[in-house]
């Protein structure tokens, strides 16, 4: 009847009768609150490692590729496992495969992982909150640790372990068996936490990709560990002398490389660089007395600018360094940057693991780059 108050159809149910919090998550989502629990984003990370089932293979499609895993637990057997991946995937996919795996797993330290951060990215590291930790902790991310990197002396198979990018600061156990597998390669002292995850790449021919990586292939007899240990000394000398020969010399653009496999590098007004197989760093000249409270960067995928804040619109000072294409695409958020004395050191992570012949780039007006 006209005028008179439309009673409610969905009451709210008295205080008494919701007893348990699962009785009020369940009131509320049937009402369309969204509600996530630990269990939910659990289940969200199980249902996302499922995609790279064996079951979800489609011939032509996509395709299996194999790597192992090594469980922190000294008493449980290496794993072959089996990732599916788009036929035409190329770059190294196993660290978007692997993350959710590592979504959880303990809470984070937040006293070591600012001091970490601060490392990292100078004073920007102070304003890491709490709640950015939590969130690191519960998507899952993997980093990559290169136990032999492509070259020619290998066949250009580089071969990766893959681990939680914040396995120590989740006090997670210490793995011995990857610290024993990085000795073999030469990396005396390192230490990982967690289960970890063996691949391999291939970089020629290019594009790279994901290749298969057997248990087998973790035998002591196996050639490539038997090589990796005086590759990766080759490697490291090959970048000493690069990074000696820039200090030395000046106005090198680019394209600096030797035959012995060092990789190109170079300098420019206010700045050098260099490279390894995923990250390009590059010096900056700052004035005397610069802080990092002083400085801005800012990263895109195919540009960086380094400046002072406040310029150049209010001190009409140019920027340090102004990149607006760089030789091939970068990740922005995976990028940092932090203070040497009066150096700007930034730190570009790379796309892909493919070699930078120069640091710029030719124009691009494809606006997925920016």
């Amino acid at each position: 009847m006209a005028g008179e108050p439309t009673p409610r159809s969905d009451p709210v149910p008295e205080e008494e009768e919701l007893q348990t919090m699962a009785e009020k998550e369940s009131w509320l989502r049937a009402r369309g609150v969204e509600i996530e629990s630990p269990e939910d984003r659990r289940k969200a990370a199980e249902a996302k490692a499922k995609l790279a089932h064996p079951l979800d293979h489609v011939e032509g499609i996509t395709r299996r590729v194999k790597y192992v895993k090594i469980p922190c637990d000294a008493s449980r057997p290496f794993e072959q496992l089996e990732a599916i991946l788009a036929h035409d995937a190329h770059g190294d996919i196993l660290p978007d495969v692997l993350a959710p795996t590592f979504a959880g797993g303990g809470s984070i330290d937040s006293n070591a992982a600012r001091e970490q951060a601060v490392r990292q990215l100078g004073a920007k590291g102070l304003d890491l909150s709490q709640s950015a930790l939590e969130n690191a902790t519960k998507q899952g991310s993997a980093e990559t640790f290169a136990l032999v990197r492509p070259s020619a002396t290998n066949g250009h198979r580089g071969v990766y372990l893959y681990l939680d990018e914040v396995g120590m600061l989740k006090s997670l156990p210490p793995n011995d068996r990857a610290d024993g597998l990085a000795k073999q390669c030469g990396f005396d002292g390192v230490r990982f936490y967690g289960d970890m995850y063996v691949g391999a790449v291939q970089s020629e021919p290019s594009p790279m990709c994901n290749v298969d990586f057997y248990v087998t292939d973790l035998d002591s007899s196996s050639e490539w560990l038997k090589r990796a240990g005086a590759e990766n000394f080759e490697y490291d000398q090959n970048m000493k002398q690069l990074q000696d020969a820039m200090r030395e010399k000046g106005g090198m653009s680019g394209g600096f490389g030797n035959a012995d496999g060092g990789m190109p590098g170079g300098s420019g007004e206010k700045y050098a660089w260099t490279q390894t197989d995923d990250e390009v760093e590059i010096v900056v000249s700052a004035p005397a007395g610069t802080k990092a409270r002083d400085v801005l960067v800012t990263f895109k995928p195919r540009s960086l600018t380094v400046g002072l804040k406040g310029a150049p619109s209010e001190s009409g000072a140019p920027d340090l360094v102004s990149i607006d294409n760089t030789f091939r695409a970068t990740r922005p958020d995976e990028s940092t940057w932090t203070m040497d004395g009066d150096k700007v050191v930034v730190t570009l992570a790379k796309m892909d693991e493919q070699v930078w012949h120069e640091l710029l780039g030719l124009p691009n007006d494809d606006p997925e780059w920016r």
